[in-house]
């Protein structure tokens, strides 16, 4: 994997936000609780791509299991 692939691999929360449109804050406060799959460089919170996916998957499955 090139480095501009990795680096297109690591979102911001912005972008994370954009993306499950919802909220920067609950996507910070996903991030501090730990169920979302994070790391912080410098003050701001980054999501590793594949961890939100499986993000996604998990909360899928969860509603399949639910319903």
């Amino acid at each position: 994997m090139s480095e501009l692939q990795a680096m297109r691999d690591v979102l911001t929360v912005d972008e994370v936000a954009e993306y499950l449109r919802v909220s920067r804050a609950t996507v910070c406060r996903w991030c501090v609780q730990g169920r979302l799959p994070a790391f912080k460089i410098g003050k701001g919170w980054r999501v590793q791509r594949s961890d939100l996916e499986g993000y996604i998957r998990g909360g899928r499955e969860r509603e399949v299991e639910v319903g």
